[in-house]
C-alpha cells in the first residue's frame, strides 16, 4: 500500500538511495535538502517516472528554518506515514551556525528533535506511522557532558560527532517511550561506514583521511541504505519501537545509551533551549 514518506538529506548518499527505493513502490515522497538544484534534479528524476514527489529546501542546521519547515509541511501534508531523519554531517573544526549554535549539535541532534516533534500531528494522522533516526555505531565509547554539549572545551570533531550520534539514540529511546500509547514507532540505526559525501564539507587532512578510509573500508551507498529502507517498509516492524538496528537486526547500543536519567536530561535541555532561545512551542505543548 502506498505511503507518504519524508526523507531529510534526500539529495545525496543514503537519502538519495532511499528516495529512489521508496519511489519504486509508488510511495508519495516529501524530500528535504539544502541544495535547490540537486533537489530539483532529484524530484524531476522521480516525477518523469510518475512518482508523486514534493520538495522543500531547508538548511536543517538552522533551528528557525527547520521549525518553519515543519509548520509548512504540516499544512501541506496533514498525514505522513514515515519520517526518515537522515540529514547529518561531520565538522572537523568547530564552527557555529548563523544562529550561534555549534554546528554538529545543531544539525545532527536539534534537527531530528525539531522535525519529529514538529511533524507529530501529521504522523498521528497515519494508521501506523514510523520515525526513523539515522544514528551510528560511532556513539560507542563516549558520554555526554551537559556543561560542554557545544564542545567549547578542547573541541574534537570526531568526539563531537560521536556525542551527537549518542544524542540520536537517547532521543530515539525517550521519544519511543513518550509515544508508547500512540500508533507511532520510533527506531534508530547504524547504516555502516558508507562511501558517501560524508565529511567532504571539511578541508585539508580531515577530508583526505576520510576519503582514503572510504575508498579502502567503506560499503556502497546501496548497502548503507538497506537498514533505513528496512525500518521504513518491513511489515513485521509495525509495532516494534525504541530499538537500535544494525544490518537490519536489533542490537544493543552502548551501555551508556540506556541511562534514562541522562536521556531525560537531554530532552529537557533541548526543549528548554528551543523554548528560551527561540520561543518555539510544538503542537500539543
Amino acid at each position: 500500500m502506498s505511503q507518504i514518506i519524508l526523507v531529510t538529506g534526500a539529495t545525496d548518499g543514503i537519502g538519495r538511495v532511499c528516495s529512489h527505493s521508496f519511489a519504486k513502490s509508488h510511495n508519495e515522497l516529501i524530500l528535504v535538502g539544502r541544495n535547490p538544484e540537486k533537489l530539483s534534479a532529484l524530484v524531476y528524476s522521480l516525477q518523469v517516472h510518475g512518482v508523486k514527489a514534493h520538495s522543500y529546501v531547508c538548511d536543517l542546521s538552522l533551528a528557525k528554518e527547520t521549525f518553519a519547515l515543519t509548520e509548512t509541511i504540516r499544512n501541506n501534508h496533514p498525514k505522513i506515514d514515515v519520517l526518515l531523519n537522515n540529514a547529518g554531517a561531520y565538522f572537523d573544526k568547530r564552527t557555529l551556525t548563523n544562529e550561534g549554535l555549534e554546528s554538529t549539535f545543531a544539525l545532527n541532534h536539534l534537527n531530528y528533535f525539531i522535525m519529529a516533534l514538529g511533524l507529530l500531528p501529521s504522523l498521528k494522522n497515519a494508521n501506523q506511522a514510523r520515525i526513523i533516526n539515522v544514528a551510528s555505531r560511532a556513539h560507542e565509547g563516549v558520554s555526554l557532558d551537559f556543561n560542554d554539549l557545544f564542545g567549547e572545551s578542547n573541541y574534537s570533531g570526531w568526539k563531537q560527532y560521536q556525542r551527537s550520534k549518542l544524542m540520536n539514540i537517547y532521543f530515539t529511546y525517550e521519544l519511543a517511550e513518550r509515544l508508547n500509547q500512540t500508533k507511532i514507532t520510533v527506531n534508530c540505526l547504524h547504516p555502516g561506514f558508507v562511501k558517501t559525501k560524508f565529511g567532504q564539507n571539511n578541508e585539508g587532512l580531515a577530508k583526505v583521511l576520510i576519503t582514503f578510509a572510504q575508498n579502502i573500508f567503506a560499503i556502497s551507498e546501496d548497502k548503507g541504505a538497506e537498514t533505513s529502507i528496512f525500518l521504513a517498509t518491513e511489515p513485521s516492524l509495525s509495532t516494534v519501537s525504541g530499538k537500535y538496528f544494525v544490518k537490519k537486526k536489533t542490537k544493543n547500543s552502548s551501555p551508556v545509551s540506556y541511562d534514562k536519567t541522562v536521556r531525560r536530561n537531554l530532552w529537557t535541555y533541548t526543549e528548554d533551549l528551543l523554548k528560551h532561545k527561540y520561543s518555539f512551542r510544538f503542537p500539543g505543548n
